[in-house]
């Protein structure tokens, strides 16, 4: 990672880094930015897809403050795209980068910010779906410092929600304002508030080798608001026969500042990310059952939380004239299919492998010795 001008915040990060280096490396300038949850997770494939981080509704995605991009082409050309300089590659890089070729670096402008207020709540939920709607509520007019994700799980006979709230905030007075409405939504089993140095949400603890990860089953959904159907379909996404693991996350505020047609990641108007996941013995079928109902309501999908790429998640992903614009371009800088992606085809690319996804981790809390709170579960790679 190099600093190239400190002044405007702007720096060179090479594919491969991991975001703890990232944020390691940034910190000693006061600069962030708003990568995914976990330092363990790559720049390559979260700043191709979007990248939902933690201070997403105060600086936007990942994606949104890319400036430049440093891109391999198929047949083997190096091209830096910009805004001024072969745009559309740059526009499809941002948000369906996995089909235009090999990114090799972004330029990125970072956020001034050092500390931010971290909350860290385990809420029992109401089995209605009440805590869940008034969670999304609150979230979608919450002030745009706040972000936030939410692990819902079933324990025994109770559904618990692991929440952690980020405030984009230097100090402790102002942070706690911000997170006191979460405390109603009910009732509180842990909370604490800190005010720590940003790379503690995403440490070098992170820094495992990524293997031998249970593999699991991932798939999501987008929504500009849950009423009390779809907060009671979430609910039983947790309760019923498929014990789904549930992450909400928040979105609007920067995001929504972004124009739906200034980058392949279109999806400008909706607040609430779903995410549902499960693991073995589990499988696609328990994963297909608990979705249906929250599915049927959602209105688009993320590009690196599904782990089944077919042409059905491709139209969810990239619906209407975007999907149309990402078909002709994927085939103008490819036009041989050396990078075809399985959203196309529903088959895994020459390689081997299918497109990235990603998959939540039950715990959904930041850690420095990388465990939840109270639900003892280790985190897997999110984005």
């Amino acid at each position: 990672m190099q600093v190239l001008d400190e002044r405007a915040g702007l720096v060179r990060v090479e594919a491969g880094a991991r975001w703890a280096n990232v944020a390691k490396a940034l910190a000693p300038y006061g600069l962030v930015v708003s990568s995914g949850d976990y330092g363990g997770v790559g720049v390559g494939g979260l700043a191709t897809g979007g990248g939902v981080g933690w201070l997403v509704r105060a600086h936007g995605l990942t994606i949104d403050r890319v400036r430049a991009v440093e891109v391999v082409l198929a047949d083997g050309t190096l091209v830096r795209a910009d805004a001024a300089h072969e745009p559309e590659l740059f526009w499809l890089v941002r948000g369906a980068g996995a089909g235009a070729g090999i990114v090799v670096a972004f330029e990125i402008e970072a956020a001034e910010q050092r500390n931010v207020g971290v909350a860290q709540l385990v809420v029992e939920a109401h089995a209605d779906g009440r805590t869940i709607r008034e969670w999304t509520s609150y979230l979608a007019q919450a002030p745009r410092e706040l972000s936030a994700a939410a692990v819902v799980y079933a324990e025994g006979r109770s559904v618990l929600m692991s929440i952690t709230a980020v405030v984009a905030v230097e100090s402790l007075r102002r942070a706690r304002p911000a997170v006191e409405p979460l405390l109603a939504i009910g009732k509180v089993l842990e909370h604490r508030t800190d005010l720590l140095p940003y790379p503690t949400l995403v440490p070098t603890a992170h820094l495992h080798p990524n293997v031998g990860q249970q593999r699991g089953t991932t798939t999501n959904g987008l929504f500009t608001g849950l009423d009390d159907a779809g907060a009671r379909a979430v609910t039983r996404a947790v309760t019923g026969p498929g014990r789904a693991v549930v992450q909400l996350r928040s979105l609007g505020g920067a995001v929504n500042d972004v124009a739906p047609d200034a980058t392949a990641y279109s999806h400008r108007h909706q607040h609430t990310m779903v995410v549902a996941s499960v693991f073995p013995p589990q499988g696609a079928g328990a994963l297909d059952a608990a979705w249906r109902a929250v599915g049927a309501r959602a209105d688009g999908a993320y590009v690196n939380f599904e782990s089944r790429p077919d042409p059905a998640a491709f139209a969810r992903i990239y619906p209407g004239e975007t999907g149309a614009r990402v078909r002709r371009l994927w085939k103008r800088y490819d036009p041989d299919g050396v990078f075809r992606s399985a959203l196309l085809t529903g088959q895994p690319n020459r390689s081997g492998t299918s497109a990235r996804s990603g998959q939540p981790s039950r715990s959904g809390q930041p850690s420095r010795a990388g465990q939840s709170a109270r639900s003892g579960q280790p985190h897997r790679r999110r984005r």
